[in-house]
């Protein structure tokens, strides 16, 4: 992998959800490798092996809230599990405006509920200002929740 390339884990299974993730991202300028599973149950024993199984760990941990086999809740929980994991944050990507899905997540360690817009201009701008700000907290990006 480059130098400078961030490594995140996105665990989401709406396709045009997942380009309009990456577009947000090189519309930040960021330059990024994604590993992709569209299942919770899938991406929680990924997450479970993290530091095991020899991959690099990710910078960034992104899940969208409601998934096949699971939810967000089940992926953020075995991140929590994993002690490799501890220092990486953790965020939801979703369209979810329901008050306890945002409680769950937060209390399961993620640091960040983001909200998808409807707008392709407000998800660039707002998903991507979100995305950079978890992977460069002193980066100076607005709307990081």
């Amino acid at each position: 992998m480059k130098p400078g390339v961030r490594r995140i884990l996105l665990v989401e299974d709406n396709p045009g959800d997942l380009r309009l993730i990456a577009e947000a991202l090189r519309h930040r300028g960021i330059d990024f490798e994604l590993r992709h599973y569209e299942k919770a149950d899938d991406a929680a024993r990924a997450i479970e092996s993290c530091g095991r199984d020899g991959t690099e760990l990710p910078e960034l941990i992104l899940v969208d809230y409601n998934l096949p086999c699971g939810d967000a809740r089940d992926v953020l929980t075995a991140a929590a599990a994993n002690p490799v994991l501890a220092e990486v944050p953790r965020a939801v990507v979703t369209s979810s405006l329901a008050p306890q899905d945002r409680e769950h997540a937060l209390r399961l360690g993620a640091r960040s509920f983001i909200y998808k817009p409807a707008t392709l201009d407000d998800f660039l701008e707002e998903v991507g200002n979100s995305i950079a700000a978890l992977l460069d907290p002193r980066a100076d990006t607005a709307g990081a929740d």
